[in-house]
């Protein structure tokens, strides 16, 4: 690979070479000057060194003025070649950097340059094509998001115009007096407070699932016994499990595990891989909640012997308004939960993951939590 010159060693040694061309044609006129001199009876040197005499000062005179004509023009025509190829060494990496950032400006992020030059532009080259990639994969991170954004709209959207033509049809039966018997005006009343519990649910997930979206956002880091967080997520919902005729498994040891976690937001993922748990399984089904220590990490794990997951909707599991089952109904719940779980564990720096659980259950989700923060 040929070695890169920097800049300054090119004008160094453009600047010698015309120095010493110039000084080697001034040397070879002079000696043409010498032999043109001798040829006339008289020599160069003398010439130019003796005291005017009558015979020889109009020639000395004529060729004084000749000789430094033609020094000056040595010289200049020197300075204009050097120029010239300095010039030349700067200007072309500048058109082509000229033109790159004129293409980049009209969105033309595929634009790359690739042209041999001196260390110093080949830096700028380089940090060009550097800034354009940047440039192209922050355009396609934005192109992600504003389509996550729609999509996230359309959800929000699908999912509150159910419970709202609910909430209005029943209202509206309710107050034109369409309904009368007593039973049925509270059936209303209760599937009004149902479908209104709905939708506070949804936006009340959509505001947290803001809000960990914001770079801003800072968790409180403290150091928690997650063993005791386990039991007290599980016991705050053990009334809806004994309800759905539910097994809880837990496997929770006597000693405290600490963890420097934020509490609020890790019960909420908690929370939410539970009652994921309880929702989307048949009754009767069977609940697994555990915590381990392992080198480097703490994991939480909530196992359930339900329905298995297909490997194709694992992927996009934890996105938002993805479910584990193949269909989405407003039943279902919120469909962000998921997703909600997954922000606070990039917030303490770990992962939630989808694995094969032991029998008699099927799948188990995995908090994994960094013993240091």
């Amino acid at each position: 690979m040929k070695k890169k010159r920097s800049f300054k060693r090119v004008i160094m040694h453009s600047f010698i070479g015309y120095t010493i061309g110039i000084a080697v044609t001034l040397l070879v006129l002079e000696l043409l000057f010498g032999l043109f001199t001798l040829d006339n009876g008289m020599n160069f040197s003398e010439l130019a060194s003796s005291p005017l005499t009558e015979g020889t000062r109009g020639l000395q005179i004529t060729l004084s003025v000749c000789w430094n004509l033609i020094t000056a023009a040595v010289y200049l025509i020197g300075i204009i070649l050097f120029g010239r190829r300095i010039s030349r060494k700067i200007m072309e990496p500048v058109k082509k950097m000229e033109e790159g950032f004129r293409a980049v400006t009209a969105g033309h992020l595929n634009t790359s340059l690739d042209f041999e030059t001196e260390t110093e532009f080949g830096e700028m080259r380089d940090a060009f094509n550097f800034m354009v990639r940047k440039l192209k994969e922050s355009e396609e991170k934005r192109m992600i998001m504003e389509k996550e954004r729609m999509e996230l709209f359309s959800h929000i959207a699908h999912d509150l115009k159910t419970p709202m033509t609910t909430i209005s049809g029943y209202a509206g039966a309710l107050a034109n007096g369409i309904v009368e018997e007593p039973d049925k005006q509270r059936e209303y009343h209760l599937a009004i407070k149902a479908k209104s519990s709905q939708m506070n649910q949804l936006i009340e997930q959509l505001l947290s699932y803001s809000k960990l979206g914001m770079q801003e956002y800072q968790m409180n880091f403290v150091q928690v016994d997650l063993a005791e967080l386990l039991r007290i997520s599980c016991a705050a919902l053990f009334g809806e499990i004994e309800s759905r005729q539910m097994i809880l498994e837990l496997d929770l040891p006597d000693k405290p595990i600490f963890c420097r976690v934020d509490s609020l937001e890790t019960n909420r993922a908690i929370g939410n891989l539970l009652t994921n748990a309880i929702r989307h399984n048949p009754a009767g089904s069977r609940l697994f909640v555990g915590i381990t220590e392992e080198s480097g990490c703490t994991k939480i794990q909530v196992a359930d012997n339900g329905e298995t997951i297909p490997e194709d909707r694992i992927k996009r599991l934890f996105e938002p308004f993805v479910s584990g089952s193949t269909s989405r109904s407003s039943n279902s719940g919120t469909g962000l939960g998921l997703a909600i779980v997954k922000k606070v564990m990039e917030h303490h720096f770990g992962d939630v993951v989808v694995l094969d659980a032991p029998t008699p259950y099927t799948k188990m989700f995995v908090l994994r939590f960094p013993k240091v923060l």
